[in-house]
């Protein structure tokens, strides 16, 4: 990317907050200004008026929430009623999902583990972030345990995929989510198996030229795009999002996909599984866009990382219509080697060529931070802001949070839950800390909700829809908002 002077870049720092690339969305109206008043009044009091603006909020139309996971969305107690109805069973031991049925010792019936309270408890806090207050000898680090929470209720998430996301559907309907763009699922092809695969796997991670990485990045593609069982996974992934999906779209209310693989494998098995992710993203609208999960301080993750970056650079040439989110930069120092805080957000916007970044949070860290937000600000790629789950895994939080620094370059942010039920919050909870952290005008609050539509991977078309559609709802919602200011002033 070409350089910026340290002036442009000083005057960009200096003059950020005038040189806003978001729309100006004021509103003349008598509602709009009182509900602004209102809005100002509950944050910039001696002490933050908590309920109120959590009432405020939720009542707010947010939009979308487009930094989402299925499987992390739902909450333990509904996986809990799915295991019942399989009739499975949980190992009181491990507290894992048994497909066998319970004996009344090691394996409980979901009813029997709801009656007793100690074994319930731990259940909550091993499936989700429950009761994590500190770091305490007994309990794994934070981060360990927000991922290892997947590993509990993955069995029971793909079993029930169109019931969860129906709930998902309802609960965004509640809270005034018009739109969800959610990472569903990764396409299994590990049965396929490439000649040589221990080889190649050590080929790739030896080497250095990027020339020489391509030509075997080119060879893995040629023979899975032209296999028959790899492209017949494709096809039954794609028709299974189409079954999931069948009676989610409705009048209030849309949802579409990403799918994805994890960065924690073998270099085969990711860029198999990523090719199919862009395969299945060719072929069905319903998937607007590829990711790459999981942690990416695992020490897999953290050595292959400019190999996946490298790898995304070849599909985006064969698949230039695709859409890239990509987490990067979900690091902070002390939790990796400070080299490892230096490329990433550059690596996945200039190698990876990502439509949106994920998190983000390391930006302050990297080499050319100032050229990044000034390049994220010219192209528009969004951040996606997790005040939640950035927290609780990484400790980040107030004012060593990089949303000040991004707000100040002017970056477009949207912001998003991460994975709701794993940290037991939702959209509006997270739009609580974003308000009562850094207390953003009303009008900035509302333009993040137009962000998560104008950010997000759907059609043109379809975002001038949700759009008109959030013109009314936020009108409907400054005249209740402005009649709730006038009664509290009367």
């Amino acid at each position: 990317m070409k350089k910026l002077s340290i002036i442009s870049v000083l005057s960009i720092l200096i003059l950020g907050s005038s040189a806003f690339i978001y729309k100006n969305i004021t509103d003349a109206s008598p509602e709009y200004q009182k509900t602004e008043q209102l809005y100002a009044s509950l944050i910039n009091g001696e002490v933050i008026q908590e309920s109120a603006l959590n009432m405020f909020l939720t009542q707010m139309p947010k939009g979308g929430d487009i930094h989402h996971h299925y499987s992390g969305t739902i909450y333990v107690e509904t996986y809990l009623d799915w295991v019942k109805l399989k009739k499975w069973s949980i190992d009181a031991n491990c507290f894992h999902i048994s497909q066998n049925a319970p004996d009344g010792k090691t394996l409980l019936s979901v009813d029997q583990l709801r009656n007793d309270d100690g074994k319930y408890r731990q259940l909550l806090e091993l499936w989700s972030d429950k009761d994590y207050e500190n770091h305490f000898s007994a309990q794994v680090p934070p981060d360990e345990q927000f991922f290892n929470t997947f590993g509990y209720f993955g069995l029971i998430s793909g079993a029930y995929m169109h019931e969860g996301l129906n709930v998902i559907k309802e609960r965004a309907i509640r809270e005034n989510v018009q739109y969800i763009e959610t990472m569903l699922s990764s396409i299994d092809v590990s049965g396929i198996n490439y000649p040589n695969s221990l080889e190649t796997n050590e080929t790739l991670i030896a080497a250095k030229e990027p020339s020489a990485i391509n030509k075997q990045l080119e060879a893995i593609y040629q023979f899975y795009v032209n296999k028959t069982a790899f492209n017949d996974t494709v096809i039954s992934f794609v028709n299974r999002v189409k079954a999931a999906h069948e009676g989610i779209d409705g009048e209030h209310f849309i949802m579409r996909y990403q799918t994805y693989n994890a960065r924690i494998k073998d270099p085969l098995s990711v860029y198999s599984g990523l090719i199919a992710a862009f395969e299945a993203a060719k072929q069905s609208d319903l998937i607007v866009g590829v990711n790459l999960v999981a942690a990416e301080n695992n020490i897999i993750a953290l050595r292959d990382y400019t190999l996946h970056m490298q790898m995304f650079n070849l599909l985006k040439e064969k698949y230039p219509n695709t859409n890239i989110a990509l987490h990067a930069g979900e690091l902070t120092l002390g939790m990796v080697r400070p080299k490892n805080l230096s490329f990433h957000i550059d690596q996945a916007l200039n190698m990876g060529h990502a439509n949106r970044i994920g998190h983000g949070i390391d930006i302050s860290y990297e080499t050319n931070a100032p050229e990044l937000l000034a390049q994220m600000k010219k192209d528009e790629v969004a951040v996606e802001i997790n005040l939640t789950s950035n927290e609780f895994i990484l400790g980040v939080d107030d004012n060593a949070h990089p949303y000040l620094l991004y707000s100040r370059y002017g970056v477009p942010m949207v912001i998003s839950t991460d994975d709701s039920g794993v940290s037991r919050n939702n959209l509006s909870g997270e739009y609580l800390l974003l308000a009562s952290r850094y207390k953003p005008d009303y009008n900035t609050l509302k333009k993040y909700t137009y962000n998560s539509i104008n950010y997000s991977f759907l059609d043109d078309d379809t975002k001038a829809k949700l759009n008109d559609r959030l013109d009314q709802e936020f009108i409907d919602f400054e005249k209740e908002m402005s009649q709730l200011f006038e009664s509290m002033n009367n």
